[in-house]
């Protein structure tokens, strides 16, 4: 049985038709699932289990580029120091694709994903001199639409379909977007 490459774990920002593949910079890439969990024994000698569900987050050290969609908005943020969820809330859309997203620059990819709304939080800007970095982490805040993702020359296309995700902070969005990388 052969691995999955990890370029065809696939992750975009998106706001409205402003999206962003990311990761270009990074050698390493993750969501923390931040799962709410408590153990304990009773005075029996019982063990219990508590799973409480989970809270998403992705860290990215976002090296800054013109050219990026997400750009403007991650400057912006930065910049004012914004808390308002008009500015800094983005769609994460994440796919497993049936290649690595780098062979959609020749061919169509498919693959199945979930698009789910996340808060931005920028955590510093500045950085070493590789470059302007925005620091942020992306806080999932709501449910996760599962669906289909099609990417053609690094550009996803997201259709809403199948299996609902866990629920997180608030009610999921239920429109479908095709989704334009810079």
């Amino acid at each position: 049985m052969a691995k999955i490459l990890r370029g065809c774990r696939a992750m975009w920002l998106a706001k409205g038709d402003a999206t962003t593949l990311i990761g270009k910079d990074l050698d390493d890439l993750s969501i923390d699932t931040n799962p709410d969990t408590e153990q304990n024994k009773n005075v029996l000698g019982e063990s219990n289990f508590s799973h409480n569900g989970y809270t998403p987050s992705i860290a990215v050290e976002y090296i800054a580029r013109t050219e990026d969609a997400i750009y403007p908005i991650l400057q912006k943020i930065a910049n004012e120091l914004s808390v308002s969820d008009e500015d800094i809330t983005m769609d994460l859309i994440v796919a497993t694709l049936t290649e690595e997203v780098k062979e959609s620059d020749t061919k169509t990819l498919t693959g199945s994903g979930f698009k789910v709304p996340a808060r931005i939080v920028v955590d510093n800007d500045g950085g070493s001199t590789s470059g302007y970095a925005i620091s942020f982490t992306a806080y999932e805040s709501g449910n996760r639409i599962q669906g289909t993702v099609s990417v053609a020359n690094r550009e996803v296309t997201f259709t809403a379909g199948g299996a609902s995700g866990a629920s997180v902070q608030s009610e999921p969005s239920s429109k479908t977007s095709k989704s334009n990388l810079s």
